[in-house]
């Protein structure tokens, strides 16, 4: 019961902050999947077993909040054709890697991903507020990357595809919140099919995750509309440099 509860909170707040700020709310609920519980006793969730169910609730708090962006103007199908199409590759070939690699690897490729979703965040961009032509060709590719390095940590990767995103291909900010989101999803599909294949996903254990993130997803995209974009790149900001610093540790 305890851990349920756990369960319940913590899919509560990954989904909020995946509505809020257009992620799949991975950077907050892998760690949290992994240090929390620990302080009531329960040690039951291994860096694999974090992942698969990571996976899970980034498919559901995705899939919910893509149906709430269906409608956002914002949505630019210019990203979301050829970075869905490269992430959902990526990620099916990272899922897949995830099952091979020692448990510390995967603990080891989420800091590094953290790490430079930071430092993007800090790169001093202007994106361009009306721009619609992108190079779909580096956007695949792109995508591919970080679809493969976020399979292996379950993760949809749009806590990554904010900052590259705005830093390197100077997209708008609206257009990239509404349209990461569905880029995740897309990502989110062939992560948590592998992971739920290769035995990481629990199907019990990822029932409160999910119920919570179908709740809370839309909430924290209502909440997003009405927030200032600079306040919410700086909220995002600071949710990633924590998780960095808190995953760093425990490696070290």
């Amino acid at each position: 019961m305890t851990l349920f509860i756990l369960l319940l909170f913590i899919g509560a707040i990954g989904a909020f902050v995946s509505g809020l700020v257009g992620i799949g709310g991975a950077i907050i609920i892998f760690p949290m999947l992994l240090f929390i519980p620990p302080l009531f006793g329960i040690d039951t969730i291994t860096p694999h077993l974090a992942s698969g169910l990571t996976a899970a609730q980034v498919f559901f708090s995705t899939l919910s909040g893509s149906i709430s962006q269906r409608s956002n103007p914002d949505a630019s199908r210019q990203l979301i054709v050829p970075m869905g199409a490269g992430i959902l590759l990526g990620s099916i070939g990272g899922a897949y890697s995830a099952s091979l690699f020692d448990e510390r690897i995967i603990n080891i490729v989420y800091t590094a991903l953290a790490i430079l979703a930071v430092i993007l965040m800090f790169v001093k961009v202007r994106p361009e507020q009306t721009k619609t032509q992108f190079n779909p060709v580096l956007l695949f590719v792109a995508a591919a990357l970080i679809g493969f390095l976020s399979g292996i940590v379950g993760a949809g990767g749009a806590f990554i595809i904010v900052p590259v995103l705005l830093a390197l291909f100077r997209a708008p900010f609206r257009s990239v919140v509404a349209s990461s989101i569905i880029i995740a999803f897309i990502s989110s599909i062939g992560t948590f099919l592998i992971k739920a294949a290769t035995g990481d996903v629990d199907f019990i254990l990822m029932i409160p995750l999910v119920i919570t993130s179908l709740i809370m997803a839309p909430v924290g995209t209502r909440i997003s509309k009405k927030t200032n974009q600079s306040v919410l790149r700086y909220i995002l900001a600071a949710l990633i440099a924590a998780a960095a610093i808190k995953m760093l540790l425990q490696i070290l």
